[in-house]
């Protein structure tokens, strides 16, 4: 009987191997970019015609090869970077396959011109769907240059199902970026059918940063510092006013290889919670310095995931990372006045009647009498002194439009939105509280009765005890009907029937967003009991506003991800109103 069984053509062989490496141009560009990175290259130009389709050119000004090495790179499982089974498990490189050069020469027209520094001339090799065509001696700079030509020209099936040049362009400019972040200490640049797309001279990482996405990002990030610890984690985080509609700008660098890792994309992610709102996700530059024997780069045939011993750890030193630097005074948005269009005299003229309550560190008293409202804002038991992170210099205060709070703070103006910053109060105190003893409950002289639809009766059922908590004290009373005989002693001045059929809605709809149920009926409440835009305070409220403010874990935005706090700069002012040129004179 004829053998099933055979051994496949070297060719095809190559052809395979090329499928599981090379899926676009932009795989190539990575190899050759890795093999130029590895071999110390300080300068590294890629060049691309038809996104990289008719043309790939990398060129370097690293270590070069002899005639022999240059011929050995081309052949299946050759490698300077392993030489034995350990290594394996301590990989410092970014490429070790042996794989890459003849999987991509297998599929294109390839040449490679390299010389080492030592030579008095270069190889030149030619290959043909990867077999050698030419060989020879010949001039070249110091280092190594590799042109691809017509890719996947013998391979129309992978050719077919390439997308449109500028998504290949585009996914080239992304692989660029990543390298130019993990390396910023060599200088990349990209050329696309003679056009320069990128142009990035040796750097530190920030200034990297600002030379891809712009100077202006630069005073957007917040710093995540080195500390010793196992892995070593640092890099920079977008303020919370820096979202992005997907997760495309969250980059993870480990030992400088970049990574995908959805569970170090969760712990990022998980880091910001309560700081973005729903739907957004942050900017986000995370780098790792780890043991290279406790990760396994080798999980993908391109390298691009890869496995932690350890992922449970790491995924906490991430997030804690994370929500340590977020918690910054840093991350207060900064409102950029000079890039605002200055508005006619006309138009700013003042309303008859219009009033700006000046409420001054003398502590003068307001001009009309109300009800106070400080045990609402924050009950007298639960406040704390001042204890801020990063020091503040408690000067003057205003409350504006009766829905701003307006503070000196040394040389820079801040503007609190007073709904917001409630919010955030109360949600923390209901987030600390809710999961031990409760909160407070305050019995009802009239207890009231409350008749609720199917699917809020159904809500209620399922959310009972979390409700309890609250501070509600509920009992059955008929069919889809309820005796309410308490409330949360933190509900001043509210329906108490209105207020519990709006905290249903809101819970309901925040389930579904989240399906934590603290953090669901923690926001609800917050955002249903906080004090209202239009609500005009003495200076005792917002005083003491302010100070509960600056004592909760994340004072700078509300449970909902609005910011709480923006600043407005000493300089910022000066420059509206021309006064940088005359206060440097002073």
């Amino acid at each position: 009987m004829k053998n099933k069984i055979t051994i496949l053509p070297q060719d095809l062989v190559n052809k395979i191997a090329a499928g599981e490496v090379v899926e676009r141009p932009a795989s190539v560009v990575k190899e050759l970019v890795e093999n130029s990175i590895d071999a110390k290259a300080k300068s590294i130009k890629v060049k691309i015609r038809f996104g990289g389709v008719k043309l790939i050119e990398v060129t370097d000004d690293g270590e070069g090869m002899n005639p022999e090495d240059a011929e050995l790179s081309l052949k299946r499982h050759a490698t300077s970077k392993i030489k034995e089974k350990d290594d394996l498990y301590n990989i410092k490189t970014l490429g070790f396959r042996g794989e890459a050069l003849p999987s991509i020469a297998s599929v294109c027209f390839l040449e490679l011109l390299t010389r080492q520094k030592d030579a008095l001339s270069g190889t030149f090799l030619s290959l043909e769907a990867g077999m050698i065509k030419q060989k020879k001696e010949i001039g070249a700079p110091c280092g190594t240059s590799v042109t691809v030509k017509e890719l996947f020209y013998n391979t129309p099936a992978r050719l077919k199902f390439l997308k449109s040049k500028l998504t290949e362009t585009k996914h080239i400019i992304d692989l660029i970026q990543n390298y130019a972040l993990a390396y910023p200490s060599l200088l990349f640049e990209l050329e696309s059918d003679q056009r320069t797309l990128l142009n990035l001279p040796a750097s530190i990482l920030k200034q990297r940063i600002a030379d891809i996405w712009g100077n202006d990002l630069k005073s957007k990030l917040v710093e995540m510092e080195k500390e010793r610890s196992d892995p070593e984690i640092f890099g920079f985080l977008g303020k919370p006013e820096l979202t992005r509609s997907n997760r495309s700008e969250i980059r993870i660098f480990v030992n400088r290889r970049p990574v995908v890792s959805r569970v170090l994309n969760h712990a990022i992610q998980s880091g910001y919670r309560d700081l973005l709102p729903q739907g957004k996700f942050p900017f986000a530059f995370a780098f790792f310095e780890i043991d290279p024997e406790k990760i396994d780069v080798n999980v993908h045939p391109t390298k691009r995931e890869i496995k932690f011993s350890n992922e449970h750890q790491i995924y906490n030193l991430l997030y804690l990372k994370v929500k340590k630097s977020l918690k910054s005074f840093q991350t207060i948005p900064s409102y950029n006045l000079s890039s605002e269009k200055l508005v006619s005299e006309k138009s700013e003229k003042a309303k008859v009647g219009e009033k700006i309550i000046d409420y001054s560190t003398k502590m003068q008293k307001p001009d009309f009498i109300q009800e106070k409202i400080i045990d609402k804002i924050y009950p007298a038991e639960k406040r704390k002194e001042i204890e801020p992170e990063e020091k503040t210099t408690f000067q003057k205060i205003w409350q504006i439009f009766d829905q701003y709070i307006l503070v000196q703070n040394e040389d820079e103006l801040w503007i609190i939105d007073q709904h917001a910053a409630h919010e955030r109060i109360l949600y923390e105190e209901i987030s600390e509280n809710i999961g031990k003893s409760g909160l407070l409950s305050q019995k009802l002289l009239f207890p009231e009765t409350l008749e609720l639809s199917p699917k809020e009766f159904l809500i209620y059922r399922e959310n009972s005890d979390i409700l309890l908590k609250l501070g509600f004290e509920v009992e059955l009373f008929g069919k889809n009907s309820l005796l309410i005989s308490g409330v949360p002693s933190l509900l001043k001045n509210r329906s108490e029937k209105n207020f519990f059929c709006e905290l249903l809605s809101e819970l309901d709809e925040n389930l579904k967003k989240e399906g934590d149920r603290i953090k669901s009926v923690a926001k609800a409440f917050a955002c249903k009991s906080a004090i209202k835009s239009g609500l005009r305070l003495s200076y005792e409220e917002i005083k003491t506003l302010y100070q509960s403010l600056l004592s909760t874990k994340n004072p700078f935005s509300c449970p909902h991800g609005r910011p709480t706090i923006i600043k407005i700069s000493l300089e910022e002012l000066d420059k509206k109103f021309m006064r940088s040129i005359l206060r440097k004179r002073t």
